[in-house]
């Protein structure tokens, strides 16, 4: 499709009694049709695609969280092209607040405070000022903070995760059409792995391609939504899983309290996390599951690792990397 062309509606075929609607193609708000043997979505987080679908009466089935973060980022670059001290680990989480780095190219590279969306005494992260005094209390990214400022502090919220499904009790809503991507669902961006598990996706869909062809637009369906169920969709709950956990952590803080759970995957995770920096098969099987290089059951399975972790975690403090209490941390934002 030509660069700059938006799609309005969809085609379909003629309705059958017995089958979904089948799309045929697209309609472009230059009122041309684009016929197609199958149409792929891959508008990302906010594809318009799905009202699209609820206009054929195929709306799809939506999973969401209901609540999710608030980045507070700001980017620097350098004089010289050179990036900076990069801190151990490029994701941080501390009482009520995440800190975020990501290295870009020509010596360019962003700092994000994430905070939950719920959290209003944190909103005056916004102003630069209150951004860098919150920063300047992390002491392994504070130095981030000291580039050439090329942007101001930009808030992004509605980062909430979700995910849609095409085909419900076996039985396709549509055919014709795919989801992928972002489109198909989205997870907590300060974990890094949308794109990766974009690209899962994409290949799914090739290999989808090859073994069904154009011809048989069912099986086409079928075996995408497969794919996702047992490979993407386990990734996505686990995500999920973790941000419900981390903003039900961050509001007993913002109310003066600590948080327990019975949860035992969450308690294990805050163990494994306490403990990476004391034992290097823990911090390479953390590393290889924040890569999507294996899962936790792979990376984690060596027999007595989580034990260990437990172990090591026992009487230390939950989040391990140096950083300020909740009331150092608004006392520096808000400058009293």
């Amino acid at each position: 499709m030509r660069h700059g062309v938006q799609v309005a509606g969809l085609l379909t075929g003629k309705a059958r009694s017995a089958a979904p609607p089948h799309v045929t193609g697209v309609l472009t708000q230059d009122g041309e049709r684009w016929e197609a043997d199958l149409v792929v979505d891959a508008g990302g987080r906010n594809s318009p695609v799905a009202g699209m679908l609820a206009g054929i009466g195929a709306e799809p089935e939506e999973h969401r969280v209901g609540t999710g973060f608030r980045y507070y980022t700001r980017y620097f670059r350098s004089p010289d092209g050179a990036l900076p001290r990069q801190a151990p680990w490029p994701l941080c989480h501390h009482d009520s607040v995440s800190v975020l780095s990501v290295p870009g190219d020509r010596g360019t590279w962003g700092v994000s405070l994430v905070t939950s969306g719920r959290d209003q005494e944190l909103r005056a992260l916004a102003d630069a000022d209150a951004w860098h005094r919150a920063l300047s209390l992390y002491p392994w990214f504070a130095h981030l903070g000291e580039g050439e400022p090329v942007t101001g502090v930009t808030a992004i919220g509605g980062t909430d995760s979700r995910r849609r499904r095409l085909v419900v009790d076996g039985r396709p809503l549509v055919t014709g059409i795919v989801q992928i991507g972002d489109a198909w669902g989205t997870v907590d961006p300060q974990f890094g792995t949308g794109i990766t598990m974009g690209w899962q996706h994409a290949a799914a869909l090739r290999d989808v391609l090859r073994l069904a062809g154009s011809a048989d637009p069912l099986r086409q369906s079928l075996l995408l939504d497969t794919f996702a169920e047992e490979n993407l969709t386990p990734e996505w709950e686990g995500f999920a899983a973790w941000d419900r956990n981390r903003l039900a952590e961050i509001d007993a803080e913002i109310q003066g309290g600590v948080r327990t759970t019975d949860d035992a995957d969450w308690n294990l995770q805050i163990a494994l996390g306490s403990a990476r920096w004391k034992d290097p098969e823990i911090l390479r099987g953390l590393a290889d599951v924040g890569c999507l290089l294996a899962g936790p059951q792979e990376a984690l399975v060596k027999p007595g690792l989580a034990e260990r972790a437990v172990e090591l975690a026992t009487g230390e403090p939950r989040y391990a990397e140096p950083g300020p209490s909740r009331g150092e941390l608004l006392t520096a934002v808000h400058g009293t």
